[in-house]
């Protein structure tokens, strides 16, 4: 086995933008800020979107969505909108929703979930258009999501409120016809072409649009009614940009990432992060020269979409993958290249001595290598002596003192 090298925790000292204290007040503010009328929401049936990406604290804020809908008198419930997700049945969306606390009893209101869906005919380019059908047989709709960078695209916006209506809730459905449209039309365009279909239907009655700081904790949200969702999902993003957590080093030899999934990124490991699967402008991530993925997160549920960015994986995570579950999600969205298998390997000390030959065994003080959680997560590294020595002078980081070495129990795993 090859010598490793010492290594020192890197902890990011805070967030530029703190977390709300008071979540669902600041949702209910920015719901009633929309002034309603009364008519508008008593005795209706509203469908709240809910997606499959991990969003921080998702299950509080659908609650407080649904708090704020039944103290106006309306009858809300939630559905799933994430597209193919969940293998593309009903009960697979269902499950992803109840691993993020998604329940009718903790929101207490309905979880209803459907594949079927309704045709909206196509826009004006001929993208096909659809809505799930739950919610189109609602009153209304309320489409609240996340908005953030994506992982495949640039553009003015990207993952947020117009993606939720173009993809999420479409279904297996729309999601199979964006992809399609988007791979000879491109993003953006698809996107806000399908949105202002799904807008002009009159069915969505205002959009909720949440934001996260660099620590993966919800630190504002926007609300707008119809006609200033496009405009609130294009400054959410701006926003956004600026938060989004980063990889602190322009070079890295070796990634050591324990966990991919779903729920971290549709990606699987966030593109943007790892510098891979996306033309990037110049320095917006590290070089990295190889990446190891150790494991998959149970919310996964099998789907290891994104294990084709990695050049190493443990047999761990190869032996959770549900292959019809993951090919559903990759003939979708037109993605076979990330789900093509690396090298798989039995044990950690494995990889890692097997990627150091790779790399031209370097001698201990001079491998660049990280250890993060996941792309999602990066609060907190894992970095080595020679990562260090650089680290010490990063605005915004503290560099524990004391170094370790890394220890692995009999099999070679990672303890």
């Amino acid at each position: 086995m090859n010598p490793l090298a010492s290594f020192q925790y890197l902890e990011r000292m805070g967030a530029s933008v703190p977390a709300l204290e008071h979540l669902e007040g600041e949702l209910g503010a920015a719901l009633s800020a929309l002034t309603f009328g009364r008519d508008e929401l008593s005795g209706k049936t509203i469908a709240v979107t809910a997606g499959s990406r991990g969003i921080a604290s998702l299950n509080e804020i659908v609650r407080g969505v649904c708090g704020w809908l039944k103290a106006q008198g309306a009858d809300p419930f939630v559905f799933p909108a994430m597209g193919s997700h969940g293998g593309a049945t009903a009960e697979g969306q269902r499950k992803l929703l109840e691993e993020y606390r998604v329940t009718s009893e903790f929101i207490e209101a309905p979880v209803r979930s459907s594949m079927e869906t309704v045709s909206l005919d196509a826009t004006p380019e001929g993208f096909p258009v659809f809505v799930d059908r739950l919610a189109w047989e609602a009153d209304a709709i309320v489409v609240m999501n996340r908005v953030k960078p994506h992982t495949t695209f640039f553009g003015t916006i990207e993952s947020g409120l117009l993606k939720m209506m173009a993809v999420g809730i479409g279904k297996a459905d729309g999601a199979r016809e964006f992809h399609r449209a988007a791979r000879h039309h491109g993003y953006e365009r698809v996107i806000r072409a399908i949105a202002a279909k799904v807008l002009a239907s009159g069915k969505i009655i205002c959009g909720l649009g949440v934001i996260e700081n660099e620590l993966h904790r919800i630190c504002a949200v926007r609300a707008a009614r119809p006609g200033g969702i496009v405009a609130l999902d294009e400054s959410c993003l701006t926003e956004a940009r600026s938060l989004v957590p980063r990889l602190p080093f322009p070079k890295i030899d070796l990634l050591v990432v324990d966990e991919i999934g779903k729920n971290v990124s549709g990606t699987g490991m966030d593109t943007k992060v790892i510098g891979r699967g996306v033309q990037l402008p110049p320095g917006e991530a590290p070089e990295i020269s190889l990446v190891y993925a150790r494991d998959l997160t149970p919310e996964s549920d099998g789907n290891a979409l994104g294990i084709g960015l990695a050049d190493f994986a443990h047999e761990r995570l190869r032996k959770k993958i549900d292959f019809e579950k993951m090919y559903v999600n990759a003939r979708t969205s037109m993605s076979h290249h990330l789900v093509r298998l690396p090298m798989v390997l039995t044990s950690d000390r494995d990889a890692i001595d097997f990627a150091l030959n790779v790399l031209g065994i370097p001698e201990p003080a001079e491998q660049r290598i990280v250890r993060i959680r996941n792309t999602q997560s990066l609060s907190r590294l894992v970095i080595s002596e020679r990562l260090a020595r650089d680290a010490s002078a990063l605005p915004g980081w503290l560099l524990a003192a004391q170094s370790f070495q890394l220890e692995f129990d009999a099999g070679g795993s990672l303890l």
